[in-house]
């Protein structure tokens, strides 16, 4: 019932948009509710919804299923690889929201965000930590689409600290932007 009620209360694909992309959602839960609440979640959509708006793509929510409570704390590229096992399917985009996500590249940090895939398997999917900003899932899906982190200091794909532009005027650069576009 908790699921039903997290997917129900999310907003749908905006209106106009060229390019409707399925978002399944898969959500650690602990005692049965999910971690995530439904503002955080439309927060998240909202902003990729935002910046993927130059391209005439949205997000809709078809689905969420609960993630068991070891999902919550993913330390590894063990855990990385089963949380994803017997989960993706179709063709829609797979989000998995846990607590914390550790950096496999810098032990002891931890990490907003991530894109990922199966060995052996080119499907990508994303991570997302409860404690990510709101642009990190939009980062994320950047990463799916096939970009890198750049330099190009307006992109929220550029990692790097700055004061400049200020992190509400941050979205993709025009250059990410053409090789994101849809054929």
């Amino acid at each position: 019932a908790a699921r039903a009620a997290l997917a129900g209360a999310l907003p749908g694909c905006p209106a106009g948009r060229a390019h409707c992309l399925a978002v399944q959602l898969h959500v650690t839960a602990i005692a049965g509710a999910p971690i995530a609440t439904a503002a955080w979640l439309a927060v998240q959509l909202a902003a990729a919804d935002r910046h993927f708006a130059p391209l005439s793509i949205g997000f809709e929510v078809i689905g969420v299923d609960a993630l068991p409570p070891e999902a919550d704390h993913i330390t590894g590229r063990a855990d990385r690889d089963a949380i994803a096992d017997g989960r993706l399917g179709g063709a829609e985009l797979h989000v998995f929201i846990v607590g914390q996500l550790d950096d496999i590249d810098d032990v002891g940090s931890v990490i907003r965000g991530v894109t990922w895939h199966l060995p052996g398997d080119g499907r990508k999917y994303v991570l997302v930590s409860t404690v990510a900003p709101e642009r990190t899932l939009a980062h994320e899906l950047g990463h799916v689409f096939g970009l890198p982190h750049s330099d190009y200091p307006i992109s929220i794909m550029n990692k790097a600290e700055r004061a400049s532009p200020p992190p509400a005027e941050r979205t993709f650069a025009d250059e990410e932007l053409a090789v994101m576009r849809p054929a």
